[in-house]
């Protein structure tokens, strides 16, 4: 009994240890950058192409974090869709996130040059198609190592240090796509 309560403590502080980046409500703690339009929908983070200002952009965290692992789930429309995840930006968005800290790629072409999981012009991933539906992302950042698991399974992983700290983003790259993001978890790692 007493081998159970102490496992049951351990799990309880494991699972205490990730923190939600979004309520589920609002975009409080968010900020967009450049050309998109962000709503929540249904508990559901929407990402979706500006007509009256055509070019795509980012919804980019106000906080900043270093050596962390994120989690978060996501669904695309068309299901090729083109979006991404931002980490460690130090300039919030207002460059591309891609060329200032990292891409997570997100894009489902078995023959494109960076596939859904790739540290963007850095790393490509190893294709795995997506699930219709929701997807799931853990991305974990710790010095210089960056790795990425989708839907369970390794796909990326690299060294690198063009930016160790920053925001976390989401994109909206294209016009007639929607990009939905949801459950989005960090654990700051020590």
């Amino acid at each position: 009994m007493r081998l159970l309560l102490l496992l049951l403590m351990v799990v309880s502080c494991l699972q205490a240890q990730w923190t939600s980046l979004f309520d589920g409500k609002d975009l409080t703690g968010w900020k967009p950058a450049h050309n998109a339009l962000w709503t929540v929908e249904n508990g559901v983070i929407v990402g979706t192409f500006d007509p009256a200002k055509p070019g795509g952009g980012w919804l980019m965290s106000e906080r900043e974090f270093s050596d962390f692992a994120l989690r978060v789930e996501f669904r695309c429309q068309p299901k090729d869709a083109n979006s991404g995840v931002a980490i460690r930006d130090p300039l919030h968005g207002a460059k591309d996130p891609a060329y200032t800290g990292y891409e997570i790629q997100i894009l489902d072409k078995p023959d494109t040059k960076m596939p859904t999981g790739s540290i963007y012009n850095i790393q490509k991933a190893k294709y795995m198609p997506l699930k219709d539906g929701w997807n799931a992302m853990e991305i974990t950042a710790r010095g210089r190592h960056i790795a990425v698991v989708l839907n369970g399974e390794k796909v990326a992983e690299t060294d690198h240090d063009r930016s160790l700290r920053g925001s976390i983003g989401f994109q909206s790259h294209s016009k007639d796509e929607v990009i939905y993001f949801r459950n989005i978890r960090i654990r700051e790692l020590k």
